[in-house]
């Protein structure tokens, strides 16, 4: 008995190092083929844009195409079930952000993965402010007289999210939490859909990044009330900050970053991570950026452990942010 249990502690050592060796073997050759970056939104709103950026700089890195794959819905589980689900090769990374991979346990109970626990994280690429815009027809000028008009219309103010859990939802959340009215919540597939509905007079306004809107803020298409951030955007210097629009404790700064399965390889998981910072060191990438109203991470906010510790920071920080707003899943 004795010598069986020998034998089979050592083949199964033997079977171990054969899979490192094996692990590392592939890593030396990591990619071979093109890599899928899952975006969680639909196309045009500011995850997809800072996921194009990102995914075309981490292509120059690794001398392989990374290809985004929009997968929307469920305010973004869809997409990170599917990330949670995929080979953990390295050739399946997932992008989120604070909506998907924060907020959305409190907001979604049944949230089909645990940001803590069932991925592997590769770092945080851009964050951004959040921002209220509304249709321009609507009669207020200014956030005071918004927030007047808003505790008259109550329920009968619309207003458009990307699904329990996006940004924009809890975004939304906190704001009227805040101002202590309670609006009527239109939910969308995406970014593309709500703004069209704004434009077009059929709700009322959201509360996306500076990111996705800033365009349609410039050109005149909706109109700002304020930036929930303590500088005003360099892409919007003329829209006030929240602390100067009358509402200081508005504070919201969307961060977006990458990952992976939680069983990729150590060896492959090290060349994503660095790929990641590479592309960040790119000033094309952190000047591309701040065209869309967003920012590169700071040095001390960049890498794997960094965003782990974060995200599980940020889980507890929303659900404290979302309950006292009152909110409650359907």
């Amino acid at each position: 008995m004795m010598l069986f249990g020998r034998s089979c502690l050592g083949l199964a050592a033997m079977l171990g190092a054969a899979v490192l060796l094996s692990a590392g073997a592939r890593a030396q050759t990591f990619p071979e083929r093109p890599v899928t970056m899952i975006v969680p939104f639909a196309a045009g709103g500011a995850a997809d844009t800072t996921g194009r950026i990102l995914a075309e700089a981490l292509g120059r890195v690794l001398g392989k195409s990374v290809v985004v794959e929009n997968i929307g819905g469920a305010g973004g589980a869809i997409g990170g079930s599917r990330v949670k689900s995929a080979a953990p090769d390295g050739y399946t990374i997932g992008l989120g952000h604070t909506g998907t991979l924060a907020a959305a346990v409190t907001v979604n109970p049944k949230l089909p993965y645990d940001p803590k626990s069932d991925f592997a994280y590769l770092g945080l690429v851009a964050s951004t402010p959040n921002i209220v815009f509304f249709r321009n027809d609507l009669p207020a000028a200014n956030l005071k007289e918004f927030i007047a008009l808003a505790k008259q219309k109550q329920g009968a103010l619309m207003m458009g999210h990307s699904g329990n859990g996006a940004a924009s939802h809890i975004t939304c959340l906190m704001f009227f939490g805040l101002i202590e009215v309670k609006p009527t919540y239109v939910p969308y597939r995406g970014f593309g859909q709500t703004i069209n509905d704004i434009i077009g007079g059929k709700i009322d306004g959201s509360c996306d990044l500076v990111a996705s809107v800033s365009g349609q803020v410039q050109s005149q298409s909706v109109k700002a009330f304020a930036v929930a951030a303590r500088t005003r955007a360099e892409t919007l210097p003329d829209v006030p900050t929240s602390e100067e629009a009358g509402l200081p404790e508005f504070q919201a700064e969307t961060w977006t970053g990458l990952f992976v399965p939680k069983a990729t390889p150590k060896p492959v998981l090290d060349i994503l991570q660095g790929a990641v910072a590479k592309a960040l060191d790119d000033p094309e990438v952190a000047k591309r950026l701040v065209t869309i109203g967003a920012r590169a991470p700071r040095p001390d906010e960049r890498g794997g452990p960094a965003m782990q510790a974060l995200v599980a920071s940020e889980v507890d920080r929303w659900a404290a942010i979302l309950h006292k707003a009152g909110f409650k899943p359907d």
